[in-house]
């Protein structure tokens, strides 16, 4: 085996970021204007990268002047689908937040991201008939255009079609560079920083596709594959609930986000509501049903009861013209020109929903405190991880800059005398992926790690399935360490994403088998009830002299 060769060429700066996303965005917008020299790595392109490029319709806040007491507002906020992703952060981290989010709002309107509707703020969808809204409806389909257009103005550098894979570490343990390697020509980077954000987004693939055979019909990108939650684990980081997959609905065998853009009623094949809440369409609160219970479409189905279908008869024309608009504005464009093109009309013809197959939640991760810090010195972590979302990622990216700005302030560039060992091992494993004649495909490594994820790890658990499921899953990493292959740059980094999915994969079954409890989606056969004495617990691992700890608090 000839090893393919790379060039490499090391860089420098304050402050780098990690993904090129909301999060990753937002930190080097607030980190150039505070005067640092800040770089963006982004292994796709940030004017459409990652969970919000296609764009975004809702955008959860706090606006005084509309919401008023803010008692009254985080009551009914923790009531809904949000509610258990606040109260792990805390009430001290959620009321800063939401403050927060009042003035990225004002911040995005400015730079040209509409966050106004007819000449006011509008809150609709995500809610209980008669609570608090709390999601503003915006036009963010161009959101990422146009957060890129401002980083550039501001003189940030965007490094495009390079993915960041490893954390490097100084002597003293502290985050001091990344290594990155490039998605189109045979080139790696090394770049040295004084700090480093990561905002690569929640991984997208450790369970199947509800959609067999259409790989890359997820609800998030394919190319989403958790690396910052690696990164960050192998650096001995904390990772926080990785065993607790979330669920999510939406039309039938075509997944994607938006659930609450769609405002009309969930009915069975008779036209009766599945749920409690709406007899007829209302756009202001939308049919709350799946957020409630995310299995309750999948129960129809599953027992033969009826499909379900979201009905938005009693919707006036202009009423579902604005339900698209904000349709077109969450990405889902190709659908609406899909229904144009077969001549459907939704205001007579109901669209069939299902429960999509579960899915690591945005709400679990890389561990971070009030200032987006991690517990690794120098490394501040934001987007979706704790709380995550389109303004969890604004509000904690910013926050990341504000606390690498003062951290980085009397720090200076590690000697890369002492970064080059690691970047050596990273260096090594790229051109050995690449100079393999023969191998493994990284599509495969896949399928087999997401059958094994869902058999063992998946709708129902038990100490005897996780642990016959992890010796799989970590014979097969092995394997595919040894023998995955990348024909171009392009495939290898789906190779290192694979091989960071397996590393997630195997927190998930380990934090599984240790959560000896049924919660929410997590369901233990062998320990069907819920722990109270869990209550308000958070469950972490990370890595101590290469074993896996794991612990409570």
């Amino acid at each position: 085996m000839e090893t393919q060769k790379f060039s490499v060429e090391w860089r420098d700066t304050d402050f780098l970021c990690v993904g090129g996303g909301i999060a990753g965005l937002m930190a080097a917008i607030n980190a150039a204007e505070q005067g640092m020299d800040c770089v963006v790595l982004e292994k796709a392109d940030t004017r459409r990268s990652g969970s919000g490029g296609l764009g975004n319709d809702h955008f959860i806040c706090y606006i005084p002047e509309v919401h008023g007491d803010y008692a009254t507002f985080i009551s009914d906020i923790m009531k809904l689908q949000n509610g258990d992703r606040l109260r792990q952060m805390g009430p001290e981290w959620a009321k800063s937040f939401f403050m927060k989010t009042w003035d990225i709002v004002r911040l995005w309107d400015e730079w040209g991201i509409s966050m106004k509707h007819d000449g006011g703020y509008y809150f609709a969808g995500h809610a209980v008939p008669g609570r608090t809204r709390a999601f503003l409806k915006y036009n963010g389909i161009d959101q990422k255009p146009i957060l890129t257009k401002q980083a550039r103005k501001r003189g940030v550098k965007i490094h495009n079609r390079a993915m960041g894979y490893e954390l490097l570490l100084d002597d003293q343990g502290r985050a001091a560079g990344v290594f990155a390697i490039d998605t189109r020509e045979y080139k790696a980077y090394v770049y040295r920083a004084k700090a480093v954000c990561l905002g690569t987004g929640a991984p997208n693939g450790v369970f199947p596709n509800a959609n067999r055979g259409a790989w890359a019909m997820r609800t998030n990108p394919l190319n989403l594959t958790g690396d910052g939650r690696a990164m960050a684990y192998r650096a001995g980081a904390e990772l926080c609930n990785m065993e607790m997959p979330g669920l999510h609905a939406g039309v039938k065998y075509f997944c994607r986000n938006g659930q609450a853009t769609w405002e009309g009623v969930l009915r069975d094949r008779d036209g009766v509501p599945i749920g409690p809440f709406l007899e007829k369409p209302d756009p202001l609160y939308g049919d709350i049903t799946m957020e409630v219970n995310k299995r309750h479409i999948e129960s129809y189905t599953k027992s033969a009861r009826s499909p379900v279908y979201m009905d938005m008869t009693g919707l006036s024309r202009e009423q579902l013209d604005l339900m698209e608009h904000w349709l077109r504005q969450e990405g889902n464009s190709t659908l609406l020109r899909h229904f144009r093109q077969e001549g459907i009309d939704m205001i007579d013809t109901a669209v069939e929903f299902s429960t999509y197959v579960l899915k690591l939640p945005i709400s679990s991760g890389i561990v971070f405190n009030g200032g987006s810090e991690t517990c690794v010195p120098g490394l501040y972590a934001a987007g979706d991880e704790g709380y995550g979302g389109i303004s969890g990622a604004a509000v904690t990216g910013w926050w990341a800059a504000d606390s690498a700005r003062a951290y980085a302030a009397d720090k200076s560039l590690a000697d890369a005398g002492q970064l080059r060992p690691k970047a050596e091992e990273c260096l090594n494993l790229a051109e050995e992926l690449c100079a393999r004649e023969d191998g493994a495909h990284w599509l495969e490594a896949r399928m087999a790690m997401e059958n094994i994820a869902w058999d063992y790890c998946g709708d129902l658990r038990s100490h005897a399935m996780l642990e016959a499921g992890l010796a799989h899953l970590r014979r097969v990493h092995a394997r595919a360490r040894e023998t995955l292959r990348a024909e171009n740059p392009h495939e290898l980094m789906y190779c290192l994403g694979m091989l960071n999915l397996f590393e997630l994969a195997e927190t998930m079954f380990l934090m599984a088998d240790e959560r000896r409890e049924s919660r929410g989606q997590h369901r233990r056969v062998d320990y069907p009830l819920q722990n109270l004495m869990l209550d308000g617990k958070r469950h972490f691992i990370r890595k101590n002299g290469g074993e896996a700890v794991m612990s409570w608090r």
